[in-house]
Formats: C-alpha cells, structure tokens, sequence
C-alpha cells in the first residue's frame, strides 16, 4: 500500500511540473541560414524522378553529361559505365559520378593527358584516379559545360571522360 501512494505521489507531481506534457503554446525554434536538411545525399539536394522535367532540363543546362573514356586493350572486358545523378546545394550544381554496386572493388578513372594508373595486371594512360574501393561515389561540381573533381592525390582536375574499371588488388601508382 505504502508503495502505491508513493508511486501515485510522484505520479502526480510529474503531471503537475509539466515533465513529459507537449507545450504547443512555444513558438517553433528558429534557425539562422538555411534549415537542416534530411534524406538526401550528404547535404546536396537531389532532384527526384517524379520532379518536373523543366528542373532536369535546368539541371542539364549547367551539367553536360561526361562521356566514356576509352581503355587499353587489355582493360576493356573489365570497364563498366559510371552512373551518373544530378544534385544541387546552394544554387550550385554537382554530378554524382557512382560505380556499380555489384560487390566488386572498383576504380574510377577521369581523363587526364600526360598521366597513368596502374594496378596489379593492369594499367591505363592518359587518366587518373578519381577514387578506388566497393560501392564507390564521387561527387563533381559542374560550371557551365566544365566539371571539376578532386582526384585521389588532392588535385582539383577538369574531366571531360571517366570510367569505372572493375579490380582485384589496389592500386600501386596513380
């Protein structure tokens, strides 16, 4: 008995504190900049299929889409397509350039004259290596017809080309 009029004593000084009760009387809290944002690739917006097409085409305006960059002749059976999904932060717009999600380890190449990357069993020139690993995504900032990236070794590079290049060891030389 002692223990049910000390539970329903806490019980009511609970209710009478306001712990635990909605408060709809306080105003919504305000942020300064822009709202957080949930749901979409880091803090890019993405643009959703059942979107307009008018906001595609804006999209395509400022982002042509890259070709593919040709491999060496040994690399061929091995090289996929990149896929390719529009984002936008800020009035700014990005490419994500992905890989598939096959479970294999993967590498990105971007075209860049003068340069090679090379792998146990292969090698490829006039690229570099934008990113390397499974499920791999890399995201580019696009300016007018130009898109640029950061490639593995820290350099911000122009890409007009990539490829995905399925591996089975790291790469040694970029």
């Amino acid at each position: 008995m002692f223990v049910f009029l000390t539970l329903a004593l806490v019980c009511a000084a609970a209710a009478s504190s306001g712990y635990g009760a909605p408060t709809y009387n306080q105003p919504a809290p305000t942020y300064r900049g822009s709202a957080p944002s949930y749901g979409s690739y880091g803090s890019y917006g993405s643009y959703s299929s059942e979107s307009s097409s008018s906001s595609e085409e804006h999209h395509r305006r400022h982002c042509k889409k890259l070709k593919d960059l040709p491999l060496d002749a040994a690399n061929k059976p091995d090289g996929r397509d990149a896929k390719f999904s529009p984002l936008e932060r800020k009035g700014k717009h990005y490419t994500k350039i992905s890989c598939p999600n096959d479970g294999n380890r993967y590498v990105l190449l971007g075209d860049k004259t003068g340069t090679k990357v090379t792998w146990t069993g292969g090698s490829n020139d006039n690229s570099i290596l934008l990113a390397e690993g499974v499920n791999i995504d890399v995201v580019a900032h696009c300016k007018g017809k130009r898109t640029y990236v950061e490639a593995v070794n820290g350099d911000r590079v122009r890409i007009k080309k990539v490829v995905c290049v399925k591996i089975d060891v790291p790469v040694t030389t970029f």
